[in-house]
């Protein structure tokens, strides 16, 4: 079974402690996501993976078998580069061929079994009628699969994709990343993708591991992590758009709790007062845009904001509202004409939104203690 496991990996660059204690597990066949912002450490633990380079200290297990100290060619992955890495002194078709002809293991694959891959793997990508042109004749698009093609070509154990799709333009890195899940499928081959696009990761992962400073801020399926954000950072960076969070305090009258957003005093539903420790009263709420109503100012609840800034998405209108110093976004598919400095009011509607802890970041639901 090619299950991928990580234990207790350390790795530092120079005085930067960038992985202290990572582990995690991944599941035979299943196709991840190592998803978070640029520096965060998604490559560098892929290169570790690949044996492109080395921990500190810790262990990669792959298929059960300690790889530490096993060389890159020996751990059966492929790895398919960000920049493609493909030989442009080459033809497609020898591109395809080389990790079957390399030196290292000359002798090891009949010239009709080569042949016979490079058929297979043409087809399942389409690039059947590329086979004989120069790499550098190819669109970004083809490219991208010649090296994935070459990266699938000995049916590695583990396929490693750095940051697949990102020079594609957005209708092909649409329509590639339909492919990629496709082929998984077909394959099962145990996949891991690092991106920085959350869209991209919730449309093509089975599992996504969020990662920020070297460390794993949440591991889970897409939706769950959508729905269910364990810490601050996931909710404000998963979604589209994440959510926005925002300052509140715990305030108490009369025996009622309520949340109080830039001096607004605002009603907060049963299971948010649940949540909502007294011993942490400075708090972030987490809210989609679902959860804001613009109304006329001096309307109960109404929160004055200002427009930050104005957009198109899809059939919807976007607009970003600044509140106090934070940011909270609104839709709409009514036409409206805004201003970016418009003074505006909105009332929250809470179902739904999220509590969290402003100091730890973690996720506040009924009887958790922070």
């Amino acid at each position: 079974m090619d299950e991928l496991r990580i234990e207790n990996l350390h790795k530092s660059f120079g005085s930067l402690a960038l992985f202290e204690g990572l582990s995690f597990c991944i599941e035979p066949s299943t196709y991840v996501c190592l998803l978070g912002p640029s520096g965060c450490g998604k490559t560098t633990l892929m290169r570790i993976i690949a044996g492109l380079d080395q921990p500190d200290s810790g262990h990669v297990y792959i298929g059960g078998n300690r790889a530490n100290d096993l060389p890159s060619h020996a751990r059966d992955v492929g790895l398919a580069f960000q920049n493609y890495a493909l030989y442009p002194h080459l033809s497609v078709r020898q591109n395809l061929e080389f990790p079957l002809l390399a030196p290292i293991r000359r002798g090891q694959y009949a010239r009709a079994l080569i042949d016979q891959r490079v058929a297979a793997i043409a087809s399942k990508l389409k690039i059947e009628l590329l086979l004989e042109k120069a790499v550098n004749q190819l669109s970004g698009g083809q490219q991208q699969r010649v090296a994935l093609g070459r990266a699938l070509i000995r049916h590695p154990r583990v396929l490693l994709l750095d940051e697949p799709v990102t020079h594609l333009d957005a209708r092909l890195r649409h329509e590639m990343r339909a492919e990629l899940k496709l082929i998984h499928r077909e394959m099962g081959t145990t996949t891991i993708h690092v991106t920085h696009d959350q869209q991209e990761a919730l449309a093509v992962a089975d599992t996504i591991v969020v990662i920020k400073d070297g460390k794993i801020e949440q591991i889970g399926a897409p939706l769950s992590l959508y729905h269910e954000p364990e810490t601050a950072f996931v909710a404000g960076f998963l979604g589209d758009p994440p959510m926005s969070l925002v300052a509140a305090q715990l305030i108490e009258r009369s025996g009622t709790r309520l949340l109080e957003i830039d001096g607004v005093p605002v009603e907060i539903p049963r299971h948010l007062a649940a949540a909502a420790p007294a011993s942490s009263p400075e708090l972030l709420l987490g809210l989609r845009p679902r959860h804001v109503e613009l109304v006329a100012e001096g309307e109960a609840g109404a929160i004055a904001a200002t427009v930050y800034l104005h957009e198109m998405v899809g059939r919807d209108l976007q607009i970003s509202l600044r509140v106090a110093s934070d940011i909270v976004r609104y839709r709409t598919r009514i036409p409206r004409g805004v201003n970016i400095g418009d003074r505006l009011h909105l009332r929250l509607k809470l179902d739904g939104a999220r509590l969290f802890d402003r100091r730890t970041g973690k996720a506040l639901r009924p009887n958790r203690t922070v």
